[in-house]
């Protein structure tokens, strides 16, 4: 059957918090904005649920109350038989439920006038006469620019560059832990617990939500066939029930070796590799990037410009905002577990180092400044450690 081609401003392929956000900027800015997301909302995200309170910041809005399902003053932080707790008074991360909070933010997207469509799936992308086409089970669709916010296994992605290599992989695998408030405040507070040196390049984390934990282990690819067996062990470990059921995803780490973008698209998100390599959020990379493109793509139209010489404005954009940080996360994610019994101990045994390490998830500072002032404490903090404590 032959579709009539329709036709759209710029279309966004995905409605997590990086398409939301991309849509709901575009259509602010008088855009006519279609919204593409191949399941039926409110859909189940693997996602352990973390909304860093630098997200929200970037979000532009408050997160209603309903949807927050607990409010974490600190980390409990453990390294080989090191244990630590930093607590602040004002709360440093948000816990969620992708579905829910996934689904509001589609809500706010249509509020802006965003057209949505879910439940229906991108099958195919060509390039059409100064255009993008997009095909459907259900129809053709066209715009001048097309946003890929479709996450890890993006096809926007495909269309134009390579999957992402080995060292950009990780793999999580999680559980939902169902279990009183009353009994998650006593055994866990309001802290999230992570667990580094558990898995190769990663950690374990348990994350306290309203009525049950979020728990789940993430780390190298090259792992990743051993990481249900782990989890289930780091379960028994925390009398948690090792016979839940589990779910696996894949994290895109950017190493910044591949454009974002391309004649007349981009890429935002996961679909583009933003996330942090050493905490693993990717919520606030995500709300960022889609803010960003929506700028460029506003800019572009202004211009009736859709050429990468308008287009690589956005990388530009990525790489002054959150590419540094992202790239400085890499670096000492590596030299962190490389030799993680010299610095990654000696840092989970310095509460001043944690403490100031969550400023940079508060977006107090940023994770680059975190580490030029860590840079200038490790000789103290291991002389201290190796010299004067033995």
């Amino acid at each position: 059957m032959k579709y009539k081609e329709e036709k759209f401003d710029v279309i966004v392929v995905g409605a997590g918090p990086a398409g939301t956000t991309t849509a709901r900027h575009c259509a602010k800015g008088g855009l006519k904005t279609l919204l593409l997301e191949k399941e039926r909302l409110p859909r189940v995200k693997p996602c352990a649920g973390g909304v860093s309170v630098a997200a929200v910041r970037e979000l532009g809005f408050e997160i209603p109350q309903q949807i927050i399902e607990r409010k974490c003053m600190g980390i409990r932080m453990l390294f080989r038989g090191v244990e630590k707790e930093v607590q602040f008074p004002e709360p440093v991360s948000l816990m969620v439920t992708r579905k829910a909070f996934d689904q509001y933010l589609a809500t706010m997207a249509v509020r802006a006038s965003t057209l949505l469509s879910d439940g229906e799936e991108c099958t195919d992308i060509e390039r059409g006469e100064g255009r993008i086409v997009i095909r459907t089970c259900l129809r053709v669709l066209s715009a001048p620019v097309v946003i890929g916010a479709d996450g890890f296994f993006s096809r926007v992605r495909k269309f134009f560059r390579i999957k992402f290599e080995q060292d950009e992989t990780r793999f999580c695998v999680l559980a939902e832990i169902p279990m009183s408030s009353r009994e998650i405040s006593s055994r866990f507070k309001d802290l999230i617990t992570i667990h580094y040196g558990y898995v190769s390049m990663g950690y374990a984390w348990i994350f306290p939500k309203g009525s049950h934990l979020s728990v789940g282990v993430g780390g190298a690819l090259s792992n990743s066939k051993e990481l249900p067996n782990r989890l289930r062990e780091f379960l028994s470990l925390n009398h948690l029930d090792p016979n839940a059921s589990l779910r696996g995803c894949f994290i895109p780490v950017s190493r910044w070796r591949h454009d974002m973008y391309t004649d007349r698209i981009l890429l935002v998100g996961d679909a583009a590799g933003l996330v942090d390599s050493l905490s693993g959020e990717g919520i606030r990379f995500a709300i960022a990037s889609g803010k960003l493109a929506a700028e460029t793509v506003i800019t572009a139209h202004s211009k009736g410009d859709f050429s990468v010489r308008v287009l690589r404005g956005y990388q530009e954009r990525c790489w002054e905002q959150m590419g540094i940080d992202l790239d400085t996360s890499n670096w000492a994610t590596d030299l962190l577990f490389r030799h993680s019994n010299l610095f990654l101990s000696t840092v989970v045994r310095n509460e001043e180092a944690l403490e100031q390490y969550l400023r940079s998830v508060t977006g107090e500072i940023s994770f680059s400044d975190y580490v030029r002032w860590l840079k200038g404490r490790m000789p103290r903090y291991l002389i201290r450690r190796f010299l004067l404590l033995k």
